[in-house]
């Protein structure tokens, strides 16, 4: 057992003629999904050749972080991740390849936001959205803030960013972000309209919800920060009743609202807007896993 999980592990069988002592094994056992498969050798000249085999193959890797100094390195292709890796094993030099292949989710089950959680790397959504249906870009959180991104169905009523752990790879994800007009490079470059995102939460919140719906939803008032704010027209995140806004973060938009001195406070009584009848809608979604 490993990790809770059955492994199988295979040595090579070596004649007594074998002159040159290389050890060789392989690792095979499923975790969380996935089909794990680890092939460890004592050669540092095996492992450098299959690094260099990985990237003719194709796999997407961390071009400033590879060198032959390098103790570990992530290729990702598709639904396939390898963990290259140095090491030191009972007083020994030790190196691995560890192979996981994710199994992807059925698409009948990719119903709300929440389902897209499924997908922890841009690989992993390639291999199940199509590379024309995603993209790398650039995510503006302000005009010196950029984190490196990936845009599903970008520009559309199905957009969602997602912003990663490891940037530099793709790789696990901080957090998502459900909405049409998104601060992405791309979309500074995109002159069209987009029309209201189709993804619903599972409690059912979504983009260009009107903020009685909200309200409703969340069965209780909850507060925004005020266009003067740092945070402007941000829901607080504090869990008030129904909706943890910890977890979920909600940016409001406004139609028409110029001149409402209401929103000129530090904070904003949701329930105080809709009982002035504001066109307050949600814009944007951010969940975290």
């Amino acid at each position: 057992m490993r990790d809770n999980a059955m492994a199988v592990t295979f040595f090579e069988k070596r004649s007594s003629s074998d002159t040159a002592v290389i050890n060789r094994s392989v690792d095979l056992y499923k975790k969380d999904g996935s089909w794990c498969f680890v092939l460890r050798t004592s050669s540092p000249v095996e492992f450098q050749e299959g690094r260099n085999i990985l990237k003719k193959a194709g796999f997407f890797y961390d071009n400033a972080k590879d060198s032959a100094n390098t103790p570990s390195l992530l290729f990702q292709k598709r639904d396939i991740t390898v963990m290259a890796n140095a090491g030191i094993k009972d007083e020994s030099n030790e190196y691995s390849f560890e192979l996981k292949k994710k199994e992807l989710p059925d698409p009948g089950a990719i119903r709300s936001g929440e389902d897209l959680f499924k997908f922890d790397s841009h690989e992993h959504l390639v291999s199940f959205f199509g590379a024309a249906n995603v993209k790398e870009d650039i995510y503006h959180f302000s005009d010196t803030e950029l984190k490196k991104c990936s845009v599903l169905y970008g520009n559309s009523n199905q957009q969602v960013v997602f912003i990663w752990d490891d940037e530099r790879n793709l790789y696990k994800i901080s957090f998502l972000i459900i909405g049409g007009v998104l601060p992405t490079a791309s979309a500074a470059q995109y002159t069209g309209s987009i029309s209201q995102n189709t993804w619903k939460l599972k409690n059912g919140l979504c983009a260009g919800m009107r903020i009685k719906d909200l309200l409703k939803l969340n069965g209780n008032d909850f507060e925004f920060y005020g266009r003067n704010s740092e945070f402007a027209f941000m829901v607080e995140p504090v869990n008030t009743r129904n909706i943890d806004f910890k977890r979920i973060g909600i940016r409001l938009d406004c139609f028409d609202c110029n001149d409402e001195m209401l929103l000129n406070r530090e904070k904003v009584s949701a329930a105080e807007v809709v009982e002035r009848g504001l066109a307050i809608h949600v814009s944007s979604i951010m969940i975290a896993p």
